[in-house]
C-alpha cells in the first residue's frame, strides 16, 4: 500500500497541470484521472489492505472526485492540495512510521491459527492442544515478524503444518521467489549426495555428485535454477571430491563429521512437506539429512572392498535441489499421458493414473461415465489378449475429485454396492460440523458405486508412494479388500483424506482439512491419528536394496514397475 500511496500522490501532482494542459487538447479522458485514485483504492483494500495506516489513500480517492464538478480555480487547487496531502501522509505512515507492515508475518499468523482451529475436522482425532501449539508458535513468529525474516516465516510455517501429521496441512508463499530462496537456506548445504536407508539398516550414497545420471551441481536445470546464486566459486573444481575418493552410488556411509548417520537424524527438524505416518518419516528423513554441516564435512564410509575410508567433502551449494531431485527419482511413476495404459511384459498391463481428473467438464460434477466407458473398453480389450496382472500406478497421485475414484474403482470391484464415504452434518451458525455426545462426527449424505468385477480372474497391483494423496490414497482405501488386491512401495500411502479449504494471507496461504470424510462408523476414512500409524494399509513393502539404488541411481530403470510386474512369480 505504500507504493499504492506515492502514484496516488503523483497522480495529484499531475492533477494540478490539467487544466493548463485541457486548453490544448480539450477531452473527457481527462476526467479518468480523477476517477482512478477510487479504482486503485479499491483494488488495494480487496488485495492489500484496509488499516488505518491506509486511511490518507481514502481520503485521496473520495477528494479528487470533487474534482469531476470543481469549475473554480480556487477550489480545485484546495482540492488537490488537501488530496496530495492525504497521499503525503500516507506514504509517510505507511513507509515511514509503519516501516513496512505491509510485512505481516505475525497477523499471518494470528489469522492462520485462528481459522484453523475453529475449523480444522480432525482436532480430536490428531489428538491436537491448539494452546500449547500457540504458546509455542506465537513467540516464533513474533520474532520473525519483528526482524522480517521472510525465510524464517517460511521455516517456521512448515514446522507448524507438520504438527499435525496430515498432508492436507501446508503452507504456501504468496512469492515463488521467497519460497525458493528459504528452501535453500533451510535445507543447508550440498556435500554432493544424498543419503538412503536400505531395508536392511545400513546407510547408502544416492544421487552422487560425479555419477553418471545423478544430479550436476554445475546443471541444475531450469528447476533447479534459483539456486545457482548458491553455488560455491569453487564447485567446478570440487564437485569430483567424492568419486575421486572412490564413493558413488550405492558406498555405504558409516559417519558424518563424527556422527553416526542416526545421530544426524536426529538433528532434522523440518521437512520440505508434511509426512503424516511415522515409517515414511522413517524412509525419508535421511535424505533431509544429508544437508547437515559447515563449509567441509568429513564422509566415512566403505570402500568396495569393505575398507572404510574418509573424504573431506566441501560444500558445492545449496542442498535442496539434490534432495529433491533424489525424492522425485524414488517418488516418479511411469511419464505417460493420465489414465493411459501401457503393456509391461506378456501377461502385465499398466494403467497410469497421477490425478483423479478426466476433463474439466466432469470434474466441476459427479458424472464421469465416459471415463468409465473408456477405461472399461480398454481393459476388456487387454483382458480378452491374455493379460492377467493390472498395475495402477498411482505414485505421486495428487488427488482430486472423489467421483472419478469411484468410476475407476467399480471396474474392478467385486458386484455389488460398495461405499466410497458419508459427508457429516454441518451447522450453519457455526459453519462446524456437528459431533454427537461421543465425539463422532454426525453421518449425513452416502456416496456408493457398483462394482463390475471385469478383472475378477486376475491380479491387480496398487502402485504407491508417500506422495500417493487425497483421492490416490481414497482408491487404496476402496480396493484394500478385493480379493485380488496387493497395495505395494517402498513407502505406503500418504494417509490423508478429508477435504481440504485455504486459508489466504498476505505473505502466503495456509491449507487444512476442513470437511469430513466418513466411514460406516462415522469415523473419518485413511487419515493417521495420534499414533502417526497409517490409515491406508500396504500389504508388501518393496524392499529398499542395493540393486535396488543401482537400478534407480546408475541405470535409469523402473525398478518399482519391474518388481511389481514380477512379484509373485
Amino acid at each position: 500500500m505504500g507504493i499504492l500511496a506515492i502514484v496516488l500522490l503523483a497522480i495529484c501532482i499531475f492533477a494540478f497541470f490539467i487544466p493548463r494542459i485541457e486548453k490544448k487538447q480539450a477531452s473527457c479522458l481527462w476526467k479518468l484521472v480523477y476517477v482512478s485514485p477510487l479504482l486503485l483504492a479499491v483494488a488495494g483494500s480487496a488485495f492489500l489492505d484496509t488499516s488505518v495506516w491506509c486511511a490518507g489513500i481514502y481520503v485521496t480517492a473520495v477528494l479528487m472526485l470533487f474534482l469531476l464538478y470543481a469549475t473554480n480555480p480556487v477550489i480545485r487547487k484546495l482540492i488537490l492540495g488537501a488530496a496530495a496531502a492525504g497521499a503525503a501522509v500516507s506514504v509517510f505512515l505507511l513507509l515511514v512510521l509503519n516501516k513496512g507492515a505491509e510485512a505481516s508475518i505475525l497477523a499471518d499468523f494470528e489469522k492462520g491459527y485462528a481459522t484453523m482451529r475453529e475449523h480444522y475436522v480432525l482436532t480430536e482425532e490428531k489428538g491436537i492442544d491448539w494452546d500449547a501449539l500457540y504458546a509455542k508458535y506465537r513467540p516464533l513468529f513474533e520474532k520473525a515478524d519483528a526482524e522480517g525474516d521472510e525465510v524464517q516465516n517460511y521455516r517456521y510455517w512448515l514446522m507448524f503444518t507438520q504438527e499435525f501429521y496430515d498432508g492436507h496441512v501446508g503452507y504456501e508463499t504468496a512469492s515463488e521467489d521467497t519460497k525458493r530462496r528459504a528452501q535453500c537456506e533451510i535445507f543447508g548445504r550440498d556435500y554432493g549426495l544424498s543419503l538412503c536407508r536400505l531395508s536392511s539398516g545400513e546407510y547408502v550414497a544416492v544421487n552422487v555428485e560425479g555419477c553418471e545420471n545423478s544430479l550436476s551441481v554445475m546443471d541444475y536445470g531450469e528447476d533447479y535454477s534459483y539456486a545457482e546464486s548458491y553455488r560455491s566459486k569453487s564447485a567446478e573444481a570440487d564437485r569430483l571430491s567424492l568419486v575421486n575418493a572412490g564413493l558413488h552410488n550405492g558406498s555405504i556411509i558409516t559417519a558424518w563429521d563424527g556422527k553416526s548417520i542416526e545421530e544426524l537424524e536426529q538433528e532434522v527438524d523440518v521437512y520440505a512437506e508434511s509426512i503424516p505416518t511415522r515409517d515414511n518419516e522413517e524412509f525419508y528423513r535421511p535424505m533431509h539429512a544429508a544437508g547437515k554441516g559447515g563449509d567441509r564435512v568429513e564422509i566415512r564410509f566403505l570402500d568396495d572392498d569393505g575398507t572404510e575410508k574418509s573424504v573431506e567433502a566441501p560444500a558445492l551449494g545449496a542442498y535442496y535441489p539434490r534432495m529433491r531431485s533424489t525424492i522425485k527419482r524414488l517418488d516418479s511413476g511411469v511419464n505417460i499421458s493420465n489414465l493411459d495404459f501401457r503393456p509391461v511384459d506378456a501377461g502385465t498391463v499398466m494403467l497410469r493414473i497421477y490425478q483423479m481428473a478426466y476433463d474439466s467438464k466432469s470434474y466441476e460434477g459427479s458424472d464421469y461415465t465416459a471415463m468409465s466407458d473408456e477405461i472399461r473398453e480398454k481393459l476388456l480389450a487387454y483382458r480378452d489378449k491374455g493379460y492377467k496382472r493390472i498395475i495402477l500406478d498411482l505414485r505421486r497421485n495428487g488427488g482430486g475429485s472423489p467421483f472419478m475414484v469411484g468410476g475407476v474403482v467399480q471396474l474392478f470391484a467385486p458386484k455389488g454396492e460398495h461405499l466410497i464415504s458419508y459427508s457429516a452434518v454441518i451447522n450453519e451458525k457455526t459453519a462446524c460440523f456437528e459431533r454427537d455426545a461421543n465425539g463422532k462426527y454426525t453421518k449425513n449424505g452416502k456416496v456408493s458405486y457398483m462394482g463390475e468385477d471385469l478383472w475378477a480372474d486376475g491380479d491387480i497391483i496398487l502402485l504407491v508412494n508417500y506422495e500417493t494423496v487425497s483421492a490416490g490414497d481414497l482408491i487404496c482405501h476402496l480396493m484394500a479388500d478385493y480379493p485380488n488386491v496387493t497395495i505395494m512401495g517402498f513407502t505406503g500411502s500418504n494417509s490423508s483424506c478429508q477435504a481440504v479449504t485455504n486459508v489466504n494471507m498476505k505473505e502466503g496461504a495456509l491449507a487444512f482439512s476442513a470437511v469430513p470424510n466418513l466411514g460406516e462408523d462415522g469415523e473419518p476414512i485413511i487419515d493417521s491419528r495420534t499414533d502417526h500409524k497409517r490409515g491406508v494399509p500396504i500389504d508388501h513393502v518393496i524392499p529398499f536394496t542395493e540393486d535396488a539404488v543401482r537400478a534407480i541411481f546408475d541405470n535409469n530403470e523402473d525398478y518399482l514397475l519391474d518388481y511389481a510386474a514380477s512379484y509373485g512369480r
